[in-house]
């Protein structure tokens, strides 16, 4: 009898082993999908736990519209002399990023908008506990020219598409005249793991949008500020995909006008391979418009036209729409390409109050033999404005970029690079803001230290 039963209890160890084996994989956190960063870097480019690096660029650019605005058509060469400096550093409790870019424009004939460039941005995170972790992120940046679908004087893996996911960064995808612009973002966010699968996530976003520099002739550009606040939530339902929820209320203020937006999305990351990440959102919005708003001069360059400058209140219902967009990111170590596209409320980017922003945009990095190494960009965008005196201002922008480095030596590079960009607006937008534009740049960059 003793002999017989010891096949069952063989049978009930093997049963046991296995449950076991199952509780033990279930009770292992699952590393969630890795969204891709905005730059272009290659797989192999991959970030060190410290480090820095430092380029030193040097180029001449042709521009056959040098104050961005076919009003005042006037072609130049310019002279670019800058550097991008980037150092970070990462242990088990926290990490800091540092980038720095300053860059001086030197005028051929245009030498009254000679300027110095910066952007500065910082980053950090902290684990207060286990499960808890703040995000800090800060940029500020004080320019002349616009940046918009164009390659700045750097090195291809610099470069990034100008949008992102909300809460996103201010609306870029629009060109105002040659003129001094100050933007700075902040951004804070709480990260809580309420489990192996799951998260909680609070996060705040400021920036503001100025023009320093404004006069007479520029009066009808916008001084804008934003604020963001939301909180969402996610599930890792397997290894390679997740779903979640976001809430977002933005607020937008140019002068005494205040426009509301809130937001809801339902989003969705998936770790289709190795290489391939895909994000998705999407979601009903509601907008208020509401405030005085100062009616500037009507586009003199589209309608004839010009009216004196008024207060109107501008106090209307609320409307309802659609939020939307996704993200394909391919990075591997030859190649990376990134598709996008989303519909978004936005600021108007200097030229209109609040807009509904649809953008459209592709890159493709590659490797080419012989050490080199090609991006392509191209870009549409149209901007319509909740709400208009007369009626609602549109700008339409279109934009494409092609920049080709080959490595002379291990740190020297040559970079060749053309952009083109094209804008047009409405009679009811108050600055004639019609756009065509064609960058010829060729110059040499020179690195320090090793790839983030």
């Amino acid at each position: 009898m003793r002999f017989r039963r010891l096949p069952i209890a063989l049978h009930a160890l093997v049963i046991l082993a296995m449950c076991g084996s199952l509780v033990a994989q279930t009770q292992e956190p699952l590393p969630p999908p890795q969204e891709s960063q905005g730059d272009s870097s290659y797989a192999s480019e991959a970030q060190t736990s410290s480090g820095f690096a430092l380029d030193l660029q040097s180029s001449l650019t042709h521009d056959n519209y040098i104050f961005s605005n076919n009003a005042g058509r006037q072609s130049d060469s310019t002279f670019q002399e800058g550097a991008f400096l980037n150092l970070w550093k990462t242990r088990p409790l926290w990490s800091v990023g540092l980038e720095y870019r300053p860059t001086i424009l030197l005028h051929e004939t245009a030498t009254a908008v000679n300027a110095l460039n910066q952007g500065l941005k910082l980053d950090g995170i902290y684990r207060l506990r286990r499960n808890l972790q703040f995000q800090w992120k800060e940029s500020v940046l004080y320019s002349v020219y616009y940046t918009t679908g164009v390659l700045e004087s750097a090195s291809n893996e610099h470069f990034a598409l100008p949008t992102g996911p909300p809460p996103g960064t201010l609306n870029s995808t629009l060109i105002t005249p040659l003129i001094r612009e100050l933007i700075n973002q902040s951004e804070l966010d709480v990260i809580y793991d309420i489990s192996r699968r799951s998260l909680f996530e609070l996060s705040g976003n400021y920036a503001f949008l100025e023009f320093p520099g404004l006069t007479s002739s520029t009066l009808d550009l916008f001084n804008t500020q934003s604020s963001t606040g939301g909180f969402g939530y996610q599930y890792r339902l397997t290894r390679h995909f997740t779903l979640g929820f976001r809430y977002l209320f933005q607020q937008f203020r140019y002068g005494v006008v205040r426009d509301d937006a809130h937001n809801t999305f339902l989003t969705a990351l998936w770790q289709m391979g190795p290489h391939v990440v895909v994000s998705i959102f999407g979601g009903p919005s509601f907008s208020i418009t509401g405030g005085l708003l100062a009616i500037p001069s009507a586009n003199a360059g589209a309608s004839g036209t010009i009216l004196s400058s008024a207060a109107l209140s501008t106090t209307g219902a609320g409307k309802w729409g659609t939020g939307a967009g996704g993200t394909l990111t391919l990075q591997s170590d030859q190649t990376v390409l990134r598709l996008t596209a989303q519909r978004l409320i936005a600021d108007g980017g200097g030229l209109l109050t609040t807009v509904v922003n649809s953008y459209e945009g592709a890159e493709l990095r590659h490797r080419l033999a012989y050490g080199g190494d090609l991006l392509l960009m191209a870009s549409n965008a149209r901007s319509v404005a909740l709400q208009g005196f007369l009626g609602r201002g549109t700008a339409d922008t279109q934009s494409a970029a092609m920049a080709l480095e080959h490595s002379l030596f291990e740190n020297l590079s040559v970079h060749f690079e053309y952009d083109f960009v094209r804008q047009r607006v409405n009679q009811y937008v108050p600055f004639a803001a019609d756009v065509d534009d064609n960058r010829y740049t060729v110059g040499i960059l020179y690195r320090i230290g090793s790839h983030k």
